[in-house]
């Protein structure tokens, strides 16, 4: 019987149950076991969503872990997991839907104006506001992988102009793709609206700061699904108080929950969510874990496992 230990910040038992339940019918035998158990100290492999790190240090049968999500930083954030054992991270088209649809309502939210027409509806003036002309806009992708391509197609099939960055080389119909660290200026200094898909790793932390706003078009919107670590968030503050970034709307921070008294809260042009953009769906990404599970068990290795050198 494979015993997974099990750990998702916040979550309830009912999760682990729900995560149980849908494995279960990929492979009857998994068991899931909080990773704080006794009982996980069996455990080949672990499903996991920033976990404390030192616990597994003391789990010796571990071949694999298994992120409960699309990144893997919260696993490799202080470099001790051994590098004999696989990281795998979930792929799964639902969540590159899911995170399409967060972006193409916040690309949309900004064009219309949609915060705008909220306010006005509160003290009910009923009129028109200044509509941005969709066709002469660029929308930048940074990272269009297995999630930002899905999302680069969808803004594309909406009629906006598309550029994508990438570090290697991609291919997308439709798609102006740059590639490499040279390239990424291009839409740093060329784009109106600007999204942040990537990974974090040593080479994107902090990519988007003072410099890099600087750079950007005056009135630009910026949109982050990203990670936190990858915004100088002082530097965004100030570059939306100044108005050289109109907007920005936010999914991910430097610190999570966002604390209540952080000045994103105050900015009237910057939009707060809370991580939410593209979450885990138990019922599409149960499969691909199962197995997952199968080949730590047997000891191969399963699809979606890191590169421990890119970080992704």
């Amino acid at each position: 019987m494979p015993i997974v230990g099990f750990f998702s910040e916040n979550a309830s038992i009912e999760l682990q149950k729900e995560w149980e339940k849908r494995l279960q019918i990929h492979c009857s035998l998994i068991k899931l076991v909080p990773l704080l158990s006794k009982e996980a100290e069996q455990a080949q492999s672990a499903l996991l969503w920033k976990p404390p790190l030192d616990r597994l240090k003391e789990l010796k049968n571990l071949q694999g872990l298994i992120s409960l999500g699309q990144g893997v930083d919260h696993i490799l954030k202080n470099n001790s997991i051994p590098i004999n054992i696989p990281i795998i991270r979930i792929v799964d088209p639902y969540m590159a839907k899911s995170m399409s649809h967060w972006v193409v309502l916040s690309v949309l939210n900004f064009v219309r104006d949609t915060y705008g027409y909220f306010d006005q509806e509160k003290n009910k003036l009923y009129k028109s506001r200044k509509e941005l002309n969709f066709l002469s806009l660029k929308i930048g992708i940074y990272g269009v992988g297995a999630i930002g391509s899905v999302v680069a197609k969808d803004l594309y099939n909406l009629g906006f102009q598309v550029e994508g960055w990438s570090r290697t080389k991609k291919e997308i119909e439709g798609i102006n793709c740059h590639y490499g660290k040279d390239c990424i200026e291009e839409l740093i200094k060329n784009c109106d609206i600007h999204v942040c898909l990537l990974p974090l790793t040593p080479l994107t932390t902090n990519i988007f700061n003072k410099q890099t706003f600087a750079k950007m078009k005056s009135g630009s919107c910026f949109i982050n699904a990203g990670r936190g670590n990858q915004v100088v968030e002082n530097d965004l503050i100030e570059n939306c108080n100044s108005g050289h970034i109109s907007s920005a709307i936010l999914d991910v921070y430097r610190n999570e929950p966002l604390p209540k008294n952080h000045e994103f809260w105050e900015q009237k042009n910057i939009r707060v969510w809370p991580h939410v953009a593209a979450e885990t769906n138990p019922q599409t990404a149960a499969k691909q874990i199962a197995n997952a599970i199968k080949c730590i068990e047997k000891g191969e290795l399963p699809p979606n496992t890191i590169d421990r050198n890119l970080g992704y």
